[in-house]
């Protein structure tokens, strides 16, 4: 039978001080990046927290590492297991144990910033609506340091809910959620990968999220993360959540997984990206209309969606490496979405106007 050691924790409900916050971290073979991830827990400004560690029937030393903490720092709960059940159900195991009001997810091989969960915190205590947050992010080196972009997901509800149709918009180790949405909602264990994107769209039906837009997580990209080594295994998982939630919106229609990927590609950025085509943007065309008939989305950003989606399509129509105005896209485009882009044809073309340089006239 495979060895399960949990270390004796005060359960829910007892005399004992409840903690605010359960971090939940599992592990599986991290041992190189774990030390710092477990220090960044253990730094933070929010002092009123348990770390919940996970060790996965590791085989390298993240056992070994999650005892040391533990025997240092009273606040760790060490689950300590020979078995390898996955991620999915480590993180359900998890939520089951935890005893705060929210649960902040943490992976072996991210930073949290110090002030994390005193920002999140903040926060969720005076959106008592918002029953998901995630924050903003940056990729770190090696060695730790922060290189690249900052990351800044969709901060509002209605974006998010556009957005999950066939992307994630919230970073896993960034999040912090109720506890008890999970424990009436857990992660769907039949995903070995993916379980987040599939359980915030299920979660965002019945409570609202947001994603501060502080840089509160480093993310690290060695090439054992599960991004890398199982990335076509990830999205293979993930399409098969993308098109029920396509299906839903718009029903008897099939879909071809290069179409959704290239819609995917699109919805992902505001500008052009590469080898966009004419029936990818018939198609997202068409979601974005059956998605702004939905309830309980902010009709400003809707529109805000709207004249994006618009911005998007005529840069990309107007580069020579874009997708070729067909009669079914144009017919669409005239029919639905003519009246607000001659706004932005007029601005666009202002712009290129005054940027010109002067010529001077002789009589």
């Amino acid at each position: 039978m495979p060895e399960t050691v949990t270390f004796s924790s005060p359960v829910a409900g007892s005399s004992v001080h409840q903690p605010t916050v359960s971090v939940l971290l599992s592990v599986y073979n991290g041992a190189s990046s774990l030390p710092r991830a477990i220090d960044s827990i253990l730094r933070q400004s929010w002092k009123d927290f348990e770390c919940i560690l996970i060790d996965d029937g590791s085989s390298d030393a993240s056992r070994a590492i999650i005892e040391s903490y533990a025997q240092r720092d009273k606040r760790i709960v060490p689950i300590l297991d020979t078995a390898n059940l996955g991620l999915t159900r480590r993180l359900n195991q998890g939520v089951g144990l935890a005893r705060g009001r929210y649960i902040a997810r943490q992976d072996a091989d991210d930073f949290s910033h110090p002030d994390r969960l005193a920002k999140q915190v903040a926060f969720m205590e005076t959106h008592p609506l918002v029953g998901l947050l995630g924050t903003a992010a940056q990729v770190m080196d090696a060695r730790g340091h922060p290189v690249g972009k900052h990351l800044i997901n969709p901060c509002t509800h209605t974006e998010q809910r556009w957005r999950l149709i066939l992307t994630n918009p919230f970073f896993h180790t960034s999040v912090m959620f109720r506890r008890q949405l999970v424990i009436d909602n857990p992660y769907d264990e039949s995903l070995r990968y993916g379980q987040d994107y599939e359980l915030w769209g299920r979660l965002l039906q019945f409570t609202r999220g947001a994603n501060l837009p502080d840089t509160l997580v480093l993310l690290g990209r060695d090439d054992q993360r599960i991004s890398v080594r199982h990335g076509e295994q990830q999205f293979a998982q993930g399409l098969g959540v993308m098109k029920q939630r396509l299906c839903a919106l718009l029903p008897n229609t099939q879909w071809d997984a290069d179409l959704v990927r290239m819609m995917r590609q699109i919805t992902q950025s505001h500008w052009p990206t590469p080898n966009e085509t004419a029936l990818a943007w018939q198609w997202i065309l068409r979601l974005f209309i059956a998605f702004s008939r939905q309830e309980h989305l902010n009709p400003n950003m809707v529109l805000t969606i709207r004249r994006q989606l618009i911005q998007h399509l005529l840069l990309s129509l107007s580069s020579p490496t874009g997708p070729r105005l067909t009669a079914p896209l144009l017919a669409l485009f005239l029919t639905r979405f003519a009246h607000d882009s001659f706004p932005i044809l007029f601005r666009d073309l202002k712009k290129r106007l005054l940027s010109k340089p002067k010529r001077e006239f002789t009589s």
